[in-house]
């Protein structure tokens, strides 16, 4: 008797919002995962992150949380006005800008970790009932540890919160070295690149 394999379902999707890539990933990004958004300079990859998050707050009433590691909050929400999106109705209660821009000086000063950033992370996601988070730019924060072990320690940090606190989660910018520890040790991660 012939034996028939079982496929596993595809991971339950939230829709981005995006018609034309909830179309051809079917469905969306994975529920409840994390993913990984690469591509180089001006390829669309915070436009495409803050689209999801402003479509989820909007047509879903689900609150989400943009981490920004490189650029300003400020210069984010500027850079977008142009969408119409109207971001800042949005930040009352559906969306928050946290700032994570940190100078060398201070990470390079001591034992740093991201520990306090995930604990005030986790006091607003309760607060907004957030279910989605983008870090953007995170390579920066990684590049300003210098010190390999210390990168792999946040990334697992950083994967073991998100499994944590259930939330669906997108991470931005990685350069192709970090992208590869970062595909490695974020087991559930799901990869697309935006050329």
């Amino acid at each position: 008797m012939e034996t028939i394999k079982r496929i596993p379902p595809n991971p339950p999707k939230i829709e981005t919002g995006i018609r034309g890539f909830d179309e051809l990933s079917l469905g969306g990004l994975p529920r409840g995962r994390i993913s990984l958004l690469r591509g180089g300079p001006g390829s669309g990859k915070t436009v495409f992150a803050l689209q999801s998050l402003v479509s989820a707050a909007r047509e879903r009433g689900q609150p989400g949380i943009f981490v920004a590691f490189e650029e300003r909050p400020q210069q984010i929400i500027a850079n977008a006005a142009g969408f119409k999106w109207d971001l800042p109705a949005l930040r009352k209660g559906k969306l928050f800008f946290m700032d994570a821009n940190l100078s060398p000086e201070v990470v390079q000063s001591g034992d740093f970790d991201l520990r306090g950033m995930l604990a005030m992370l986790k006091a607003k996601k309760e607060e907004i009932g957030a279910r989605w988070i983008v870090f953007d730019g995170i390579d920066v924060l990684l590049t300003l540890l210098q010190n390999p072990k210390a990168e792999i320690r946040e990334i697992y940090r950083i994967r073991d919160w998100l499994a944590e606190n259930e939330v669906s989660a997108a991470i931005l910018r990685p350069r192709a070295t970090i992208t590869a520890r970062i595909s490695r040790t974020m087991v559930s991660c799901s990869s697309w690149w935006i050329a």
